[in-house]
């Protein structure tokens, strides 16, 4: 693996243990106090808070910061999506293509779901190469530290 992977993998996985932290996920059901969201609510949710923004902006790892300075790219946005979900239950992972994209999953009917915040689709997994024309090499989930590579999940067979 390339030495930037390992900076891009090392930099999320410390972000997926931070936003895992109970006192961080107690703040976001504070701030968010509903009893319960789905997650169609919590990607409508994302783009209440956050808005897209490709300019030079103030990149930001922590959900809180994200909503205060209110603009991100598809990190920010698979950032707080992701601690959202955690906040409120689901079982949730940060996912990253080695290509310069950011998503995230969520466990749910015994199996992993795709979402993209950032683009509010859901259990769309081939969208990347069908839409997008992107070649993915390699994807990988992180989930409070720990990678796994889910490269195959999102190729389209041939």
């Amino acid at each position: 693996m390339k030495k930037s992977n390992e900076k891009v993998l090392e930099k999320y996985r410390t972000i997926s243990i931070e936003i895992a932290k109970p006192k961080l996920l107690r703040k976001l059901r504070q701030r968010f106090p509903k009893q319960l969201y789905t997650l169609e609510e919590l990607v409508d949710l994302v783009h209440m808070v956050l808005q897209f923004d490709k300019g030079n902006i103030k990149r930001n790892e922590n959900p809180l910061k994200i909503i205060e300075y209110g603009r991100g790219r598809c990190g920010e946005f698979a950032i707080l999506y992701t601690a959202l979900c955690l906040a409120y239950g689901y079982s949730a992972r940060l996912v990253v293509d080695m290509s310069d994209h950011v998503w995230t999953e969520i466990y749910a009917h015994k199996r992993w779901i795709h979402i993209d915040p950032t683009e509010a689709r859901i259990n769309d997994p081939y969208m990347y190469e069908r839409d997008w024309k992107k070649d993915l090499k390699e994807v990988y989930a992180i989930e409070n530290g720990q990678v796994t590579k889910v490269t195959s999940r999102y190729k389209i067979e041939k």
